[in-house]
Parts: C-alpha cells; sequence; structure tokens
C-alpha cells in the first residue's frame, strides 16, 4: 500500500450546510476500495485566486490515507463527479 496526500476545495455553501456529509463521502471513498484513512484536517475557508464555478472562495480540507496505487483512478474518478467538490489533487507521499 501506498501513502497518499489529498487536498480538496469544496463549494463554500456546501461547506456550511452539508459538510459532514461531503467529509463523509470523501473518507468513504477512499474506504470503498480498501483504502485506509490516517488523518484528516480541516483547513478552513479561503479566497481562491479565480472564480471556480461561480464560487470566490472554497473550504479546504487535507486527507492522509493510503491505499493500493491500482485503486487511485477509482477514488480519483467519484471525486471528478461529486458536484460539492469544486478541486481537488492527489498526490504520493514519500
Amino acid at each position: 500500500m501506498k501513502k497518499y496526500e489529498a487536498l480538496f476545495i469544496i463549494e463554500p455553501d456546501a461547506a456550511s450546510e452539508r459538510f459532514d456529509k461531503v467529509k463523509n463521502e470523501i473518507t468513504d471513498n477512499i474506504e470503498r476500495v480498501q483504502g485506509v484513512v490516517s488523518e484528516c484536517e480541516e483547513l478552513g475557508q479561503r479566497e481562491l485566486c479565480y472564480a471556480i464555478r461561480h464560487h470566490k472562495e472554497g473550504f479546504y480540507y487535507l486527507v492522509k490515507f493510503t491505499i493500493e496505487p491500482n485503486e487511485i483512478n477509482k477514488v480519483r474518478d467519484r471525486y471528478e463527479l461529486s458536484k460539492d467538490i469544486l478541486r481537488f489533487l492527489i498526490t504520493s507521499v514519500e
């Protein structure tokens, strides 16, 4: 299993109203493919450099996890379909 970090920018409306649901979706997607979430950190709401889907702010959320490298694309595909996630970045940790 390999270690990864994922940084999510969540839609500010979702962060205020449905934030717990979005957080659970994020971790459930990892655990669904036998990944293990080791740490989650809320980094707060920040102003974006440019508007994403007409939003000038977003809520940043960091997740550290381990998963088999061949399963990472399944996780990535699910996040791309989410309407509440404006952007995300998944990087491997050495």
